[in-house]
């Protein structure tokens, strides 16, 4: 049975031969770790299963350096009570033998002897109270003992991370309820309700330092993190500043342990709701309409970004130095490139760099030869969607972007442009 071997979950991740540890320059294998953690013998032959779950295969890593460090706490702390009790013999011994050497008649008489062993032996007791106590030795102990696991247990620990989260739910079982419109489990029925009212009656939290409204606390939160207050951590992996680093390293560095599949192409995503969005590309409805414009969209935060960036023109990311303003800021990203002339993205088989991904995914088409967008008009065949219906304009003429300055109309938006430039603003600029 392909069980995990501890707890018989059928979640298994991991492999007991991938048990390992550096334990002071010696690595411990997997048969010594169990051995040592639980006395089980593996037997790499036998047909019991060899499998782990992830969770039992950081326990037991966690277990074999907790009970390593008491082990090694008790023998330090044996020998010093150890080292302790010969001090204290071998200074009495030599005392009684300094004494024994002065007791000759040449050199003290037995009333001054008296005396000089009652003065040897108030120093021999002086010393003695001048040595480390029991208490202070085990301050010691304590204090070098959480030096030496206080960053293991500050990343490390599998406990502490739900600490809060399991005082939080502490108390709270029995309190949660199915919701009758979408059969979800959750804890509070009426905030859950408010999602399934229309979006005109649903109630709006305003952010306090600027006019953007959210549906929920949480959703305001998050925005006044990262817009206002800037709070970002760094991923360890890839030395990027994120908002949250444990689902960007799951999205970005370790997408196979993710949940949630997508049943056509095969990718993984964090969340329900994430496959959900995903899963309307590959369908060819386009449900939601621009009511400014004839243009329709698969989601709605795609069609509020379309109005925001089309209609809105909103641009809130300025150059520092050519004052032209975006959008985004990833588009500020790529035009700051167009001043430093940062070209940091190369492609593996021409050698040739270029300022953005996407540019450098667009160009590494033209050494493919796989072309799976066709013309339904004529023989061509293109690379990308994108290049298919700008070809397309050919066979339809449609003419659907007119110039800002004149209103002539052209059919393709680079074209457009062209014109405005070449026909409208070089003869601005060179007056």
């Amino acid at each position: 049975m392909e069980v995990c071997r501890i707890c018989l979950a059928s979640a298994i991740d991991k492999d007991i031969t991938e048990l390992s540890t550096d334990d002071n320059g010696q690595i411990r294998n997997y048969a010594h770790i169990i051995l040592f953690c639980f006395g089980i013998q593996i037997i790499q032959d036998s047909k019991m299963s060899t499998k782990l779950c992830s969770k039992c295969y950081k326990k037991i890593l966690s277990f074999y350096k907790f009970k390593t460090l008491a082990l090694r706490s008790d023998t330090y702390l044996r020998a010093n009570i150890d080292s302790e009790i010969k001090n204290e013999i071998f200074l009495r011994d030599d005392i009684k033998s300094e004494i024994a050497s002065l007791s000759g008649d040449e050199f003290l008489d037995d009333h001054k002897s008296d005396e000089v062993k009652d003065e040897l032996f108030s120093k021999d007791d002086n010393n003695l109270k001048d040595l480390p106590s029991d208490d202070e030795y085990l301050s010691v102990i304590k204090k070098i003992k959480y030096e030496h696991i206080a960053e293991e247990t500050k990343e490390n620990d599998p406990f502490k991370r739900n600490k809060k989260k399991f005082k939080k739910l502490k108390g709270q079982e029995g309190k949660l309820q199915v919701c009758e419109e979408c059969g979800k489990t959750v804890r509070n029925l009426k905030d859950h309700l408010h999602l399934h009212q229309p979006a005109a009656e649903r109630k709006r939290i305003k952010c306090k330092l600027c006019d953007k409204t959210f549906s929920s606390h949480s959703a305001r939160y998050k925005h006044n993190k990262i817009k206002h207050l800037g709070i970002k951590q760094r991923c360890t992996i890839c030395n990027k500043f994120v908002v949250n680093v444990r689902s960007h390293q799951l999205v970005m560095h370790n997408s196979a342990a993710l949940q949630h599949e997508c049943v056509s192409c095969g990718r993984r995503f964090i969340s329900q709701s994430a496959l959900d969005v995903h899963m309307a590309t590959h369908t060819k409805d386009r449900p939601f309409s621009c009511d400014l414009c004839e243009k329709s969209f698969r989601t709605k935060m795609v069609m509020l970004q379309h109005r925001r960036q089309v209609h809105e023109k909103e641009k809130s990311h300025l150059c520092q130095f050519c004052s032209k303003s975006f959008f985004k800021k990833y588009h500020l990203q790529i035009h700051l490139r167009s001043h430093t002339k940062e070209k940091p993205y190369e492609c593996p088989d021409c050698g040739k760099c270029f300022s953005s991904t996407t540019i450098l995914k667009n160009h590494r088409l033209i050494h493919t030869d796989i072309k799976l967008f066709a013309c339904t008009h004529c023989d061509m065949t293109f690379c990308r969607s994108g290049y298919l219906r700008a070809h397309m304009v050919s066979h339809t003429k449609e003419k659907r972007y007119p110039c800002k300055y004149c209103g002539v109309k052209f059919g393709r938006s680079d074209h457009r442009k062209r014109h405005e430039h070449t026909a409208h603003e070089r003869h601005l600029l060179a007056a």
